[in-house]
């Protein structure tokens, strides 16, 4: 009885949810209506499912630029705060790797992307807006998700390598 109220007290203070990653999956793309392992895919191609991940992307001087991986959201979020945002840094977060822009769109803070369902939920939500501006192009969609672009040889090239991943999925 003893372990098990350690366990529980454990569960409880890490904040771990007895849902699985895969059902967090199905969970958030059903609301939207959209398929869970294509969500699947674009976020293990964007962070290979590592949740507290902050990618800068091409910025003057190429400064932080690239992946910076985190042992906590804490971190992940300082890092936010207080050395991309006061240098007006572009940047991608969590595990499907959303874009800051959206955050006031979605009247989000950039540290509430680092919760993995919110992040999921997200990633589906844009997905789906990008599906029904490409009137059902999945290609399309996915290069909207990567470049905001609807037609683009990067945005197609990553679309490509999502759906490879979501064939093995």
């Amino acid at each position: 009885m003893f372990k098990l109220i350690i366990l529980m007290s454990i569960i409880i203070l890490t904040g771990c949810s007895t849902k699985s990653l895969n059902q967090v999956f199905i969970d958030e793309s059903k609301k939207y209506g959209v398929n869970h392992k294509t969500i699947k895919a674009i976020c293990t191609h964007e962070s290979g499912l590592n949740e507290n991940v902050v990618n800068v992307n091409s910025s003057i001087f190429n400064i932080d630029k690239g992946s910076h991986f985190f042992d906590s959201a804490f971190a992940a979020n300082f890092f936010m705060d207080y050395k991309l945002d006061p240098l007006l840094l572009n940047y991608d977060i969590g595990i499907c790797q959303i874009n800051k822009i959206h955050l006031d769109r979605l009247d989000m803070d950039n540290e509430e992307l680092l919760d993995i369902e919110t992040n999921i939920n997200v990633a589906a939500k844009i997905y789906l807006w990008n599906v029904r501006a490409c009137k059902g192009n999945i290609k399309c969609a996915l290069s909207m998700y990567n470049t905001g672009k609807k037609h683009s040889k990067i945005g197609f090239n990553y679309a490509n390598k999502v759906l490879k991943i979501r064939k093995r999925l």
